[in-house]
C-alpha cells in the first residue's frame, strides 16, 4: 500500500514539475514578446503650430476725432491711441467723426470703415516635424478727416506690405494691402454724422 501511495504522490510531483516547467516557458515567451513589442517604436508625428494672434491699434493724423466707435468690444471705451488691443478675427465697422479747421473755416466730417481682422494659422505638424506657429498680426487703423488709412505690421520685420488704393471717390475709398503672405481689402465710406451722447 505504501508503494501505491508513493507512486500516486510521485505522479503528482512529476505532474506539478511539468506544470512549473510549462509556466516557466510561458513567462519566458511573454518576456520575449514584450521586449520585441517595446522595440517597435511608433514614428513621431509632430504637433501643429499655434495660431497667431491678432491685435489692433487706433491712430489719428491731422485732427483727433471727437467721437469714435471701433465696432468691437476688444477696444475699451477709454482706450489709448497707438496701443495694441487683442481682437478676434471677424469683420467690423469703425465709425468716427469730428471737426477739422480748413482755410474756409471749420468742417465737420464722419467716416465708416468696414475692416476685416484675420489670423495666420499655425503650420500643421507632419512626420518628425513640429509645425511652425503662425505670425501675430498687428493692425493699425489711422483716422484722419479725409478718410482713414490702414497699415499692417507683422512680427517679422522683413515683410513689407504694399498699400494700394483700388478706387477712390469723394464718398468712398477701397484700399488693398498686399504681400506674398497676406492681402486685406477695406472699404471706407463718407457718411452723415451720427447723433451721440456727449461724454
Amino acid at each position: 500500500m505504501k508503494t501505491t501511495i508513493f507512486s500516486k504522490s510521485n505522479a503528482k510531483i512529476q505532474e506539478s514539475e511539468s506544470m512549473n516547467f510549462l509556466s516557466g516557458y510561458k513567462i519566458i515567451i511573454a518576456g520575449f514578446l514584450l521586449l520585441f513589442l517595446s522595440s517597435c517604436q511608433k514614428e513621431y508625428w509632430g504637433y501643429d503650430g499655434f495660431d497667431g494672434k491678432a491685435f489692433i491699434a487706433l491712430s489719428w493724423t491731422d485732427s483727433e476725432p471727437d467721437y469714435i466707435d471701433p465696432g468691437t468690444n476688444a477696444i475699451p471705451s477709454n482706450f489709448y491711441w497707438d496701443d495694441y488691443y487683442r481682437i478676434h478675427p471677424g469683420i467690423y465697422t469703425l465709425y468716427y467723426d469730428g471737426v477739422v479747421g480748413t482755410r474756409n473755416g471749420w468742417v465737420e466730417y464722419a467716416w465708416e470703415v468696414d475692416y476685416e481682422i484675420w489670423i495666420n494659422y499655425g503650420e500643421p505638424g507632419s512626420r518628425f516635424y513640429d509645425g511652425m506657429d503662425g505670425l501675430d498680426n498687428y493692425f493699425v487703423l489711422e483716422c484722419n478727416p479725409y478718410g482713414p488709412d490702414i497699415f499692417l505690421d507683422l512680427k517679422s520685420k522683413s515683410l513689407n506690405s504694399n498699400y494700394k488704393i483700388i478706387s477712390s471717390t469723394d464718398d468712398m475709398k477701397v484700399v488693398l494691402t498686399e504681400n506674398e503672405y497676406f492681402s486685406m481689402k477695406a472699404t471706407y465710406r463718407k457718411v452723415e454724422k451720427r447723433t451721440h451722447a456727449q461724454l
